[in-house]
């Protein structure tokens, strides 16, 4: 098992982790397998997206979840991230995901934080 740690700037901020993904699995010596990645806590999101449809989802996800209008303060963060998923298993082969090229995995930063540290978990 081994970790990322990224320093986020949101709120929903996207940053692209796919090559360092398999750069991690490449380190491996893993020829073949899944490796599952996962967000910890209960804000981050993850989205496994076309790069060209990043601005439209952004903009369907603010709209269907509103930022106020919530009894809780952050609210709209947990369901924001509870919709894009915080856990995803993919298939790779020789180092490399089996996803389209023109596809990345971004991590999710929902609340509006700065120079937060965050740590995501790719698990072989």
């Amino acid at each position: 098992m081994t970790s990322i740690e990224l320093r986020t700037y949101g709120p929903m901020n996207y940053y692209p982790l796919r090559n360092i993904i398999e750069d991690k699995v490449s380190s491996t010596k893993i020829v073949e397998g899944l490796v599952t990645i996962h967000a910890k806590g209960a804000t981050p999101g993850r989205v496994v997206i076309d790069r060209e449809l990043v601005d439209d989802f952004d903009k369907v996800l603010r709209n269907m979840i509103p930022v106020i209008g919530w009894r809780h303060g952050n609210a709209y963060a947990h369901l924001r991230s509870t919709t894009m998923g915080t856990t995803y298993t993919l298939p790779f082969r020789n180092s490399k995901l089996l996803l389209p090229i023109s596809y990345e995995i971004y991590f999710v930063e929902t609340r509006p934080v700065y120079n937060h540290k965050k740590n995501s978990t790719p698990i072989h």
